[in-house]
């Protein structure tokens, strides 16, 4: 019985008590099942309009696909149901540490490979169950109580011998900041388009922002299709190999499979490993050319002020003290006749140096 009279329908077993959020074809609720006395997320078709048949299949697709994987880096589900409205339902383990998006990981190089292995982990397993997710966003990855990411919304994906169409004329499902060149062609895919977008996300941890940007959708789309990616910073260097792989637009220059982009992680921890030894830590150049352009400017307004004033100052300053400069007089006719004078005479070493 729910506990929420906003929310207009009841499953039986479950309490539910707020909304944890909404997608576009289903709304998130937690709910406590009380047989268990268990916080668990219940995922609700078209819960605030009739779902259309195309939604209706998608869903129903995307829980028997969850059903079908059994990983530890890919959300289960308990139950599948209706509600007491008729709506489409099914329940699945409440990760309460909310999605990659909302994290801070871009500073720690270490945790970017830990989160890349699991997803690589999880995208190699459905792969190889001949599911493609084609939804690769962070999003999509939630980090349950122990902080370890899953992958999630399987509402999109495609299975291989699957007999249920999940796709809409004129449209191309998936995000186009994420989405892969041979899918914004809407041509067939297969793994590597989730091991592009993955690598979309690796340049977002690793940078800070996504590689493409455009005013709309479709701009974003066609970036993918005909623009290189940015090469990363020179402190992310250690990266750049393995980043011209996965953002290849050709997918037969991309890692063939999840196994190999494992090893190219491994590479990269090697690499990272190293340069913490001392054996390729960056250049003092290499960190001088990542100050942005404002900073530049500001040290050079402040070293052109400084030279400026001691311009102007010098001149007014203090003489020099006398300790540390010594006039000589201009020799006159008599004292040089003086100096030159046998009163003086030169030593013996002097005059023999003479002959």
């Amino acid at each position: 019985m729910t506990a929420n009279p906003g929310i207009p329908f009841e499953i039986p077993g479950y309490r539910i008590t707020r909304q944890l959020g909404q997608g576009g074809m289903a709304t998130v609720y937690l709910a406590v099942q009380t047989a268990l006395e268990r916080d668990v997320a219940i995922k609700v078709l078209g819960a605030d309009r009739a779902p259309s048949e195309d939604l209706i299949k998608r869903f129903e697709n995307e829980a028997r696909l969850i059903a079908r994987l059994d990983h530890p880096h890919i959300v289960s589900i308990y139950e599948v149901g209706r509600a007491s409205s008729g709506h489409l339902y099914y329940t699945l383990p409440y990760l309460p540490n909310g999605d990659l998006a909302a994290r801070k990981d871009t500073g720690d190089q270490r945790r970017i490979i830990e989160i890349l292995r699991c997803l690589a982990q999880a995208l190699g397993y459905a792969h190889e169950h001949g599911i493609v997710h084609r939804d690769v966003k962070p999003e999509n990855v939630l980090f349950d109580k122990l902080d370890r990411p899953l992958l999630t919304d399987f509402g999109i994906a495609l299975a291989r011998h699957s007999d249920v169409r999940v796709t809409r004329e004129g449209a191309t499902l998936g995000s186009t900041g994420y989405m892969s060149p041979e899918q914004a062609r809407g041509q067939a895919l297969d793994g590597r388009s989730d091991l592009y977008s993955l690598g979309v996300m690796a340049y977002e941890l690793l940078t800070g922002d996504l590689p493409f940007h455009g005013p709309d959708a479709l701009s974003v789309a066609l970036a993918h299709v005909e623009q290189p990616a940015p090469r990363l910073p020179p402190t992310r260097r250690a990266w750049q190999p393995l980043m011209d792989r996965l953002l290849a637009k050709e997918p037969a220059q991309r890692y063939a499979n999840a196994a190999e982009l494992l090893d190219g992680l491994d590479q990269v921890e090697s690499e990272l490993e190293q340069r913490r030894n001392g054996d390729h830590a960056p250049s003092w150049r290499e960190r001088v050319r990542e100050w942005p352009a404002s900073l530049w400017v500001g040290l050079s307004a402040i070293a052109g002020t400084v030279l400026l004033l001691g311009m102007l100052l010098w001149p007014k300053g203090q003489e020099p003290p006398e300790s540390r400069f010594v006039t000589v007089p201009a020799l006159t006719g008599e004292t040089a006749a003086a100096a030159d004078s046998p009163a003086n005479p030169p030593a013996a070493g002097d005059a023999a140096d003479s002959v």
